[in-house]
């Protein structure tokens, strides 16, 4: 289920851009293609692919406004695109546009509802026969490109690990063979398992999950992978379908019916204009942490740093010019401060553009370290005191960690759903006053943490133990909420299907 391995006559011509960009030089790609571009080497029924590509140097260059553009541009070249390939594309546009802070909430909203118009529901969807949904329990599936060790697993595992065998069954359907230890711990838990090939059409894995009798069907991914989740969703393999957990925002298809959200992230009446789905809230948490194992490891323990250390560990791509500026600002009124940001990756080309960047932007360099991923990642929160998160696209995974080691957490929240992650974790924790809902509160909650130093040290001794505790880490109460909302949708289905049994009668 991905794309052909090539496209003929163009990704021989682009076969240059692509090592460039596998050897983790994407200046030196992008500079290759546009010179491509000006000899005047591709055809017309050829640039939908030149875009695409461009795309690729562009996000690797953390350049998410331009490869948007360029995203756009290769979903809106028809000439010569296939339209498997045109949806994948559609899907980076959406997930990219969740990087760009001048991108507001009903222009989102808007772009993810059209999907459903390039990727409308297969008229050949499956049927569902209301006498062979009754049964006595219930038949979960979960869908996924794959289920390894990442971070939609952490969040959703204890899904597949303690469900209620007693009223529930439970299948993964993996788009893609990919295994490690985590995925075989889950084939020992689960009642079915189901590996596809690449090659695999998505027809054919739509049959299988509906030949499995599956009564509801998560897709955990949504517009992440190029949303190849989404183009199995189309076929309605299972009667009641539910989307979240991994994306930020509505898949906006008529074919999925509810969206998985909790009360933070979508307060009772408000945002369902946001939604092709129905919200399915959760009193607590949407999602439940389960920390790796490398927390065992942990060695450093916390002390107050004086002067005080902000620190972002964020992906660099969540780095926006008006997050720096921002940072900026905080930096000037906590004169003595200084911060630590550093990366999940490697490259140091990453490292010197993101310091390339901020110097330009008057940032006080000689305060700021820039370092990328290190073995000791846990380790390194223990260097800082207070943790910024990034806005609009905010931290998950990373502000989880930071609050089981004890950091808090300063986010930045607004109206649309994908920017409430950090606030509901915050305000699961009991620490909503942490989050802010306006640039200037953010800065100014930022700075006023930074200048009390005695607050600091009882933060640090309470966090750890306010997130262990809390329904973010609470598998069994979290699987419970999740279980008594499938209950209420599957019924509320059963009672539908009777009610038109009814009127077929009449």
């Amino acid at each position: 289920m991905s794309e052909p391995v090539s496209f003929g006559a163009v990704d021989e011509k682009l076969a240059p851009v692509m090592q460039l960009l596998h050897a983790h030089k994407p200046q030196l790609a992008l500079d290759r293609i546009l010179y491509l571009q000006r000899q005047g080497v591709f055809q017309p029924h050829e640039m939908w692919r030149f875009y695409e590509r461009l795309a690729l140097c562009y996000f690797q260059l953390l350049d998410m406004d331009k490869a948007q553009q360029a995203y756009w541009q290769s979903v809106t070249h028809p000439d010569g695109l296939p339209y498997r390939r045109q949806c994948a594309i559609y899907s980076d546009y959406l997930f990219t546009l969740h990087y760009l802070p001048h991108v507001s909430t009903a222009f989102l909203t808007q772009q993810h509802l059209a999907y459903n118009l390039l990727c409308p529901p297969r008229e050949e969807q499956f049927l569902h026969p209301l006498p062979e949904r009754r049964r006595a329990k219930i038949r979960v599936g979960y869908l996924a490109p794959f289920f390894i060790k990442n971070v939609v697993s952490f969040f959703s595992v204890q899904l597949m690990t303690r469900y209620d065998r007693s009223r529930f069954e439970v299948y993964l359907y993996s788009l893609w063979p990919q295994e490690d230890a985590l995925t075989a711990e889950l084939k020992q838990s689960v009642t079915g398992w189901t590996a596809f090939q690449p090659e695999t059409d998505y027809r054919e894995a739509a049959q299988r999950i509906h030949d499995d009798g599956i009564d509801i069907l998560f897709d955990l991914t949504v517009h992440t992978e190029g949303g190849r989740t989404l183009q199995v969703m189309r076929y309605k393999p299972a009667p009641v379908q539910v989307a979240g957990i991994g994306y930020m925002s509505t898949s906006g298809m008529q074919a999925i019916d509810y969206f998985l959200t909790d009360a933070y992230l979508d307060p009772p009446g408000e945002h369902e204009e946001q939604f092709a789905e129905r919200l399915l809230r959760l009193p607590h948490s949407h999602f439940c942490y389960t920390p790796p194992e490398r927390f065992l490891q942990c060695k450093k323990t916390y002390q107050l740093h004086h002067p005080i250390v902000f620190g972002s560990f964020n992906n660099f791509a969540k780095i926006t010019d008006d997050m720096l500026l921002l940072w900026k600002d905080i930096l000037m009124r906590a004169p003595e401060a200084r911060m630590l940001l550093k990366h999940s990756n490697r490259q140091s080309w990453i490292i010197r553009r993101v310091a390339d960047r901020a110097r330009r932007l008057g940032l006080p360099m000689e305060r700021i370290t820039l370092e990328g991923s290190t073995g000791d990642y846990l380790d390194r929160y223990m260097d800082v005191d207070i943790i910024l998160d990034t806005y609009p696209y905010v931290g998950g995974g990373t502000t989880c960690d930071a609050l089981l080691r004890g950091m808090p957490v300063i986010t930045r929240y607004s109206e649309r759903h994908g920017t409430r992650f950090g606030y509901s974790l915050l305000a699961n924790i009991g620490l909503a006053e942490l989050a802010a809902a306006s640039d200037a509160e953010y800065v100014a909650k930022a700075v006023s943490l930074a200048q009390s130093p005695e607050l600091l040290p009882m933060l640090h001794a309470q966090i750890e133990q306010r997130m262990r505790e809390s329904p973010i880490m609470d598998g069994a109460g979290y699987v419970r909420d999740v279980e008594a909302a499938y209950q209420q949708i599957w019924q509320a289905w059963l009672k539908e299907q009777a009610g038109k049994d009814e009127d077929n009668i009449e």
